[in-house]
């Protein structure tokens, strides 16, 4: 499936990534409600800093617009840095799902050259490893209106 994947023409890939994308924000969103007030400390200066828990959201909402509407790019800057710094630690499944959402809007909104399976991957990974992965690619091929030959 992964082959048939990177065939597929890029719109159609933007499709299957979007809907596996959709799906892997439902786990940063489960994340935030139990975690609402989610903060940390920036590793440089030593500030507090909240966690905002609407860019995911607004990250793929530019994705389908198709431009930076709600100031993403901007927004996005120091919680990633956080993440690389290991200031801002979420569980693997919420780190994935956080990295897809970001990569997605990387590729199709800021035009970076960003492997399209990487960002499939992380939003499958998101899912955690009990998660039937063929299945939710099957899934995401036929909302996208492909036939993924599995």
């Amino acid at each position: 499936m992964i082959d048939r994947f990177n065939d597929l023409p890029l719109e159609v890939r933007k499709q299957i990534q979007l809907w596996l994308c959709t799906e892997a924000i439902r786990v940063w969103e489960r994340h935030c409600e139990k975690n609402p007030a989610m903060a940390y400390v920036e590793t440089v200066c030593g500030t507090r800093q909240v966690v905002d828990v609407s860019l995911p959201a607004a990250a793929l909402r530019c994705v389908i617009e198709g431009k930076d509407v709600e100031k993403v790019k901007s927004r996005y800057g120091e919680p990633i840095a956080a993440m690389q710094d290991e200031g801002l630690v979420f569980p693997d499944e919420v780190t994935f799902a956080y990295y897809a959402i970001y990569n997605l809007f990387g590729r199709h909104v800021l035009g970076r050259a960003i492997d399209d399976w990487l960002i499939a991957n992380q939003a499958l990974s998101a899912q955690g490893t009990q998660a039937n992965f063929r299945v939710m690619l099957g899934a995401a091929f036929a909302a996208a209106g492909v036939d993924s030959d599995d």
